[in-house]
């Protein structure tokens, strides 16, 4: 078992009522999994507001940190996520 906190920012914490979310996960997981246990728990409108509809990726749509360290600098949604880590997810706007 691995337990994560997952700490939203923005309106990301807005759309899910909630600032933090302890998850935990059996085996072993990567960030990937924990994003999508983290839309299965909190619904629709976080998953309109965090995952790209065409990609259903949340990297063109939030800043990931993973223990302070943004994961494009480890191995993007493939990290390995560890039991006690802090995943972090910043939404971030766009527009034109």
């Amino acid at each position: 078992m691995v337990q994560v906190t997952v700490r939203m920012l923005g309106t990301l914490k807005e759309v899910s009522g909630t600032g933090e979310a302890m998850l935990t996960l059996p085996g072993e997981v990567d960030v990937a999994g924990v994003v999508q246990r983290l839309v299965e728990e909190h619904g629709d409108g976080l998953a309109a507001l965090l995952l790209d509809p065409v990609l259903r990726s949340p990297l063109p749509n939030a800043l990931i940190l993973l223990n302070g360290v943004e994961i494009n600098n480890l191995d993007g949604l493939g990290t390995r996520v560890g039991d006690g880590d802090t995943l972090v997810l910043l939404a971030v706007a766009h527009g034109g």
